[in-house]
This record gives C-alpha cells, structure tokens and sequence, in this order.
C-alpha cells in the first residue's frame, strides 16, 4: 500500500484520544470528549457502540497499525480484537486518511 504512512500517522493521531483511567474497579479504557467524528463513528459503525471492551479492540488496532511496517502483514493479539475486525478497522483508517 502506497499510503502506509499516511495511515500510520492517523491511527497515531487517534491513539492519542484514548485515556487510560486508574480506579478502584481496575484500568479502564476510555475515548476522549474531544476525539474526532471520524474516530467515534468507525467505532459505532464497526463494532455496534462505544463500550469499554469495543475502545480496546480499537486501541489495540490502532496501535498495530500505528507501528506496523506493513499495515495489512501486522501481527495483531487475537484475544484482544479478532481479525476480522482489524482487517475492518484498518480498511476503514485507510479510507478516512486517503479520503
């Protein structure tokens, strides 16, 4: 793919819209107010609504992509986000930062 780097550097914008949040109950993930519509909807539209557990197969995509060599040749943590969606998240990424 011809715009890795431009893909890469927008799934590490969007990392940077997630915070982790220390509390009694444990660390959990959250998306920022601030985060961008492009990033709340590839959210809603693939995995169906922002929950704790969809913001961690997202972050864990995002983060793959962010430091992969090649986006569609990256390992990703199978127990965390299935590939399926990876594949989902990174077309989705790749659409939004060509577009």
């Amino acid at each position: 793919m011809s715009n890795d780097l431009i893909v890469k550097n927008l799934a590490t914008e969007y990392v940077e819209h997630f915070e982790f949040d220390f509390g009694d109950a444990g660390v959990e993930l959250t998306l920022l107010d601030d985060a961008p519509v492009e990033l709340k909807k590839l959210i809603t539209d693939l995995c169906g609504m922002i929950t704790p557990e969809t913001l961690v197969k997202v972050y864990e995509s995002l983060n793959a992509i962010s430091e992969a060599d090649n986006i569609y040749d990256t390992e990703i943590d199978e127990k965390v986000c299935e590939l399926t969606l990876f594949c989902k998240i990174a077309r989705r990424i790749e659409e939004i930062a060509t577009s």
